[in-house]
């Protein structure tokens, strides 16, 4: 009880935070979101709306598809361990909180044994994000305002990052498949050695549904640049909207407190090419966020202390 307290307060706080934030950022934020209310823009807003349950369910198939691996899961616990994931990572630091919270939720005394898959879920999305965003750095690169030397360090950045995905999967059965002689190291073992059992087919299937799920969430920013009518093509804006997940992906916050705050600092840098308004561009990035994170997460909250009233004992993990 003590522990979901803690990370409810901690929710709270987070959301607190944000919003008291957004009133100290540059421009009126408020004035920018009232201009957007309009029926002219019912239409774009409401298509942002219908993807929110689109994206988190392209999210919780790839992790049923994953976890299913080690115990069975409905489409329904995957979809509220997805939920559960993204709240709980509101007061843990990086991916921790969003593991724990898909563990938590499966219905099975081998829970431990997915946190291999959840490692393998978070992944992919982290690779699609990170090849995705190379595609855009080199369509836009020589648009930013970057030193030469900045520049080539991000190339190679890439680079690495894109082969050592091919290099893990390939090698993901030997590199799993040791059996460490430290008991601390076999019991680490115990909990990762789903990522070497996965065939290509399953991790093909699991890509696809990360690729569409990027595809989604990508669109939305974009649909949210839209709204503003800048002067700026559609290729120009997914782009730049591609090396702001980029940013998030390669320069992770310790958790979602700080995810908000990268996103806009990244965005004005990214459009700063552009000269368009930057309270515009800040406004555009919360609304993003009040979409797919701020409901989300409320619903999140909702299932921690639903699921922990009437499963109490099977929680511990």
């Amino acid at each position: 009880m003590a522990g979901k307290l803690l990370v409810t307060l901690l929710i709270i706080s987070y959301i607190y935070k944000t919003f008291l934030n957004e009133q100290k950022g540059i421009g009126d934020v408020s004035i920018v979101f009232a201009q957007l209310l309009t029926a002219d823009h019912l239409p774009l807003l409401s298509l942002m709306l219908f993807l929110v349950p689109v994206n988190w369910a392209l999210e919780s198939l790839k992790w049923q598809r994953l976890a299913g691996k080690v115990v069975p899961v409905t489409f329904r616990d995957a979809f509220r361990g997805t939920l559960t994931g993204l709240a709980i990572g509101v007061a843990a630091p990086a991916q921790l909180g969003d593991t724990i919270g898909r563990v938590a939720a499966l219905k099975s005394d081998r829970r431990l044994e997915a946190v291999g898959a959840a490692l393998v879920s978070n992944g992919i999305q982290f690779y699609v994000s990170a090849a995705a965003g190379a595609a855009g750095w080199f369509y836009l690169h020589e648009n930013l305002s970057l030193s030469a030397w900045s520049k080539q360090v991000l190339h190679a950045l890439l680079i690495t990052v894109l082969f050592s995905g091919i290099i893990v999967v390939w090698l993901r059965k030997p590199l799993t498949n040791r059996n460490p002689e430290k008991a601390f190291f076999r019991k680490i073992h115990g909990y990762i050695r789903i990522i070497g059992n996965y065939t290509a087919g399953e991790l093909l299937i699991s890509l696809f549904y990360g690729i569409l799920r990027y595809l989604v969430f990508i669109s939305q920013f974009v649909m949210a640049l839209l709204l503003f009518r800048f002067p700026v093509s559609v290729l120009e804006l997914a782009a730049c909207v591609s090396l702001i997940f980029l940013a998030k992906t390669l320069i992770p916050a310790v958790n979602v407190l700080g995810d908000l705050g990268l996103r806009e600092f990244t965005a004005l840098v990214v459009f700063q090419h552009y000269q368009l308004p930057a309270e515009q561009i800040i406004a555009a990035t919360f609304l993003i966020w009040m979409i797919n994170v701020l409901g989300p997460i409320l619903i999140g909250i909702f299932l921690i202390w639903k699921y922990k009233w009437r499963n109490a004992g099977n929680l511990k993990l």
